[in-house]
C-alpha cells in the first residue's frame, strides 16, 4: 500500500493538499463564529436581567423618597400657613362666646430634637417651632395683631409621603381688639393657648404641602377686666420645606 503510494504523482499531493488546507480553515473559522454566537447570546441574556436590577441601576436609585431625612436630630424646617377662623362656644357658656372672626398667618422655623424613633404606629420625632403670628380681624372690627408662640411637635414618620402631627404651644400677642370692643378684652397685651392637628404631604424629598386644624384661645390670664376669652377653630394650609 505504501509502495501504492508513493506511485501517485506529486501533481495529485499538491492539488489534494491545495483542496484540504482551506477546507480545514474554513472549519476552524465556522468553529469559532459558533463559539463568538454563544457567547454573544449570553452576554444579551445577562445584559436586560442586569440592567433591572434596582441596586445596579444608579438612575432608579436616584430620588427614591427618604420620608425620615427630614426628621432627624438637628434638621430644620421652614414654613408658612395661613387661614381663617370660626368662633368656638367654650364654658363659662352664660358669658356667651364673643363674636370674633380672624384671618391668621403663621410663619415657622422648626428644630427637630429627636431621632426617629418608637414602634409603628408612634413611630416618629419631635420638633421645637417658633412661630411668629400674624392676625387680621374682620369681626367685630378690621384691627391688627402681632406675636410670636412657641410649640411642641411630634411628627408621625410613616415612611410614606404622608406624615401626620399634632403640637401645642403657648404664645404672647399684642391685639388692639380691646381698643375696638372693651368687652371682649381689656389689655392690648395678651397671651394665647393653641392645640391641632395636621399633615405634611411631601411633593418632593424636601418641600411638603401642610394642613392644620387648630383651638386657638386668647386671654389676658385675668391682669384686668373684662377678660372673656377668644375661643377660635383656625384652619390654615401653607408650605414647610425641610433641611
Amino acid at each position: 500500500m505504501i509502495n501504492g503510494l508513493r506511485r501517485i504523482p506529486v501533481c495529485v499531493w499538491l492539488a489534494v493538499f491545495a483542496i484540504l488546507s482551506p477546507a480545514v480553515s474554513w472549519a476552524e473559522t465556522a468553529q469559532r463564529a459558533v463559539t463568538l454566537g454563544r457567547e454573544t447570546e449570553l452576554i444579551a441574556a445577562r445584559t436586560p436581567a442586569e440592567a433591572e436590577a434596582p441596586q445596579d441601576d444608579p438612575a432608579q436609585q436616584k430620588g427614591v423618597f427618604n420620608p425620615q431625612e427630614g426628621f432627624q436630630a438637628g434638621t430644620w424646617h421652614l414654613g408658612a400657613v395661613a387661614g381663617y377662623s370660626t368662633p368656638l362656644n367654650l364654658p363659662p357658656r352664660e358669658r356667651g362666646a364673643p363674636n370674633v372672626h380672624f384671618a391668621p398667618l403663621f410663619l415657622q422655623a422648626g428644630y427637630t430634637v429627636t431621632d426617629v424613633h418608637g414602634p409603628t404606629p408612634i413611630r416618629g420625632s419631635a420638633e421645637v417651632i417658633l412661630e411668629p403670628t400674624f392676625l387680621i380681624t374682620s369681626t367685630p372690627k378690621k384691627t391688627f395683631g402681632e406675636g410670636a408662640s412657641l410649640l411642641a411637635r411630634y411628627n408621625f414618620v410613616t415612611g410614606t409621603r404622608l406624615v401626620p402631627f399634632f403640637d401645642l404651644g403657648v404664645g404672647i400677642l399684642h391685639w388692639n381688639l380691646e381698643l375696638r370692643n372693651p368687652r371682649i378684652l381689656g389689655t392690648r397685651f395678651n397671651f394665647t393657648l393653641q392645640a391641632g392637628t395636621g399633615l405634611h404631604y411631601f411633593v418632593t424629598d424636601h418641600l411638603a404641602v401642610t394642613g392644620e386644624v387648630r383651638l386657638h384661645h386668647i386671654s389676658n390670664a385675668g391682669r384686668q377686666s373684662p377678660n372673656i376669652g377668644v375661643n377660635s377653630m383656625v384652619y390654615v394650609l401653607g408650605a414647610s420645606y425641610f433641611f
